[in-house]
């Protein structure tokens, strides 16, 4: 009788088993707990930002409707109207330049074999990989008229560099990753037999580039120069780290400006912050009417991958390739490496001047880095835990249900990709600088939460985006089979989907984390006062000419984020080894 109570009371379920029983079996949970947190990280901020458009008073609780003068002022302010037409300028030349020198890359390394050429993916990937802010740095560092340059005999690099021909060679060196990688993934294919059959047809070489192999690419080439263009004219780093000694105002920028100047120009920075996204939306429209009409289906069941001949002049791709990663990479980061160990930048490198000092005191027990690696940190961990359940379950959805709010919860998931983090900032504070919200006692603005939050909003994407491309190999009867014998929901995306996806899910999850770290647009915007963040005071070092301190802390925390990465990569992969294995074979 015994035997029998204790099997019975083994056999009751926990509090926990319980309350999942009760839990909807369908979609119904997740899809609700999805749209509610979109809602809130971007649909929301966004229409706040639209609403005090119409109503500038909105955030002191008055729905005065706006006579919208700033509008109608736009072209009668002479900064607001030098901003637009420099961020124009500047976003047009990174397109045109960054996509002659990805496109021109990517056609070097995927129709030829030489030494050194799978070092462009690697450039690409890191350069893409690295903040803007961090990049550009390097460049004012390597320019000046005291730097690397002058001390190389390029006394000429200061005035070419602080100008706006200078502004879009950096900001192509910057932007063409997204080029490089868009493009490649077009010319990866053997198209020779049309090539063939032109030539059988009597065209000669040039004829055959022109009237077959360029008009194929053209979608690539076209989407791949708007993606440079969106990056370019959104960018608050670039324009953050030359501020200092080169005045050249554009939007992103001004848009900060009208936030923290005294007055503050709520209105402003709607006005500036709409017509920035209406750029944007612009160029997305147009790259969307560029797939639509001008895709070519040449791929077969024939395709394979281009054959990459050796050319005869193979030394000359090679010294290319070094001299453009010498550009890429080592000139801005190598000087920045350089000045981390200098005790005075106008010195130079000489073995006179080299100290480990500017490391003892980014390191030193009053030094403010070391409470923003707290802050940061913490605010980078927690944004990445937020984005990857939300883009978890919002991957889910995508992949495997029929609900209706899949649409809305697809758009959603991918606006703020469009929407510069500035401006995704802007509606933050509109949203939660609200009167009515601190008479409730919420305080989500002016505490880290908002950064957090906001950071969750722009990273949701890579999330989603990542995750989705795991799911999407995972058949749908896996899921079925589990249903059919009695699993639950959570059940199966906890046994079934979570093993499947776990690679790709901490894929996820440490990219948003990095660029967490250093999204100095956000951070700079809803840092509250009194707390410091990592990107914040590397640029505030930086303005202040405090470059050894600044480029020391920049090392440390990039050597840092880089550790726990591979530190978190390793302990995942060992504590769920047969995940990776499942991973593994199913790639297989």
């Amino acid at each position: 009788m015994s035997h029998v109570t204790n099997r019975s009371m083994s056999l009751t379920p926990s509090p926990l088993a319980r309350l999942a029983a009760r839990l909807p079996g369908n979609d119904t949970l997740i899809v609700t707990l999805v749209s509610g947190s979109l809602v809130l990280l971007v649909a929301l901020p966004l229409v706040a930002m639209l609403l005090h458009l119409a109503f500038p008073r909105l955030y002191l609780g008055d729905f005065t409707l706006g006579d919208f003068q700033l509008f109608r002022d736009l072209w009668e302010r002479r900064l607001w109207r030098t901003s637009v037409t420099n961020s124009l300028l500047l976003a047009t030349g990174t397109m045109v330049l960054g996509t002659i020198i990805g496109a021109g890359l990517a056609w070097i390394r995927h129709n030829y074999r030489f030494p050194t050429a799978g070092l462009i993916d690697f450039a690409a990937w890191f350069v893409l990989v690295m903040p803007s802010f961090i990049i550009a740095q390097g460049w004012v560092l390597f320019s000046r008229s005291s730097g690397t340059a002058a001390q190389l005999g390029m006394p000429w690099m200061n005035d070419f560099v602080f100008s706006l021909p200078g502004l879009i060679t950096v900001m192509a060196l910057t932007n063409f990753p997204l080029d490089y990688l868009a493009t490649s993934a077009a010319l990866q294919w053997d198209v020779s037999r049309y090539e063939q059959a032109a030539r059988l047809c009597g065209a000669n070489a040039a004829q055959t580039l022109w009237r077959v192999r360029l008009p194929l690419l053209i979608p690539a080439f076209a989407s791949a120069a708007i993606l440079v263009f969106v990056d370019s004219i959104g960018d608050f780093g670039l324009p953050a780290a030359f501020l200092s000694v080169f005045s050249f105002p554009l939007i992103p920028y001004n848009i900060r400006a009208e936030v923290a100047t005294v007055p503050v120009s709520f209105e402003g920075a709607a006005v500036l912050s709409f017509v920035l996204v209406s750029l944007v939306g612009t160029a997305i429209a147009l790259q969307i009417r560029v797939l639509r009409n001008g895709g070519r289906d040449f791929l077969s069941a024939a395709a394979a991958p281009r054959n990459r001949p050796k050319p005869r002049l193979w030394p000359l791709l090679t010294t290319i390739n070094l001299v453009f990663l010498t550009l890429a990479i080592f000139a801005p980061l190598g000087t920045s490496l350089s000045v981390s160990f200098m005790d005075r930048y106008s010195q130079g490198l000489t073995l006179s001047n080299l100290t480990l000092s500017n490391y003892v005191e980014v390191l030193s027990a009053g030094s403010s880095l070391l409470p923003a690696l707290r802050n940061s940190f913490f605010i980078a961990f927690t944004a990445a835990g937020i984005s990857m359940i939300v883009g978890f379950l919002a991957a889910y959805l995508l992949a495997f249900s029929n609900n209706k709010m899949k649409r809305f919860i697809d758009v959603t998931s991918t606006v703020t990709l469009a929407v510069p983090g500035i401006v995704l900032a802007v509606g933050y504070i509109f949203m939660w600088n609200q009167r009515w919200l601190a008479d409730l006692g919420i305080q989500v603005y002016g505490s880290p939460w908002a950064i957090i939050l906001c950071s969750a909003a722009a990273s949701i994407p890579i999330a989603v985006r990542v995750m989705l491309g795991t799911m999407s190999q995972t058949p749908d009867s896996f899921m079925a089979s589990a249903a059919l014998q009695g699993a639950g929901l959570f059940t199966r995306l906890r046994s079934i989907l979570m093993p499947m996806v776990l690679a790709g899910l901490l894929s996820a999850t440490l990219a948003v984390f990095a660029t967490s770290v250093f999204d100095l647009a956000i951070t700079i915007m809803l840092q509250p006062p009194g707390y410091p963040t990592i990107p914040v005071i590397i640029d505030e070092a930086f303005r202040t000419v405090e470059y050894g301190w600044a480029t020391a802390a920049t090392v440390i925390v990039c050597s840092l984020t880089a550790l726990i990465i591979v530190a978190a990569r390793w302990a995942v992969r060992r504590t769920f080894p047969s995940y990776f294995l499942v991973n593994e074979d199913h790639a297989k």
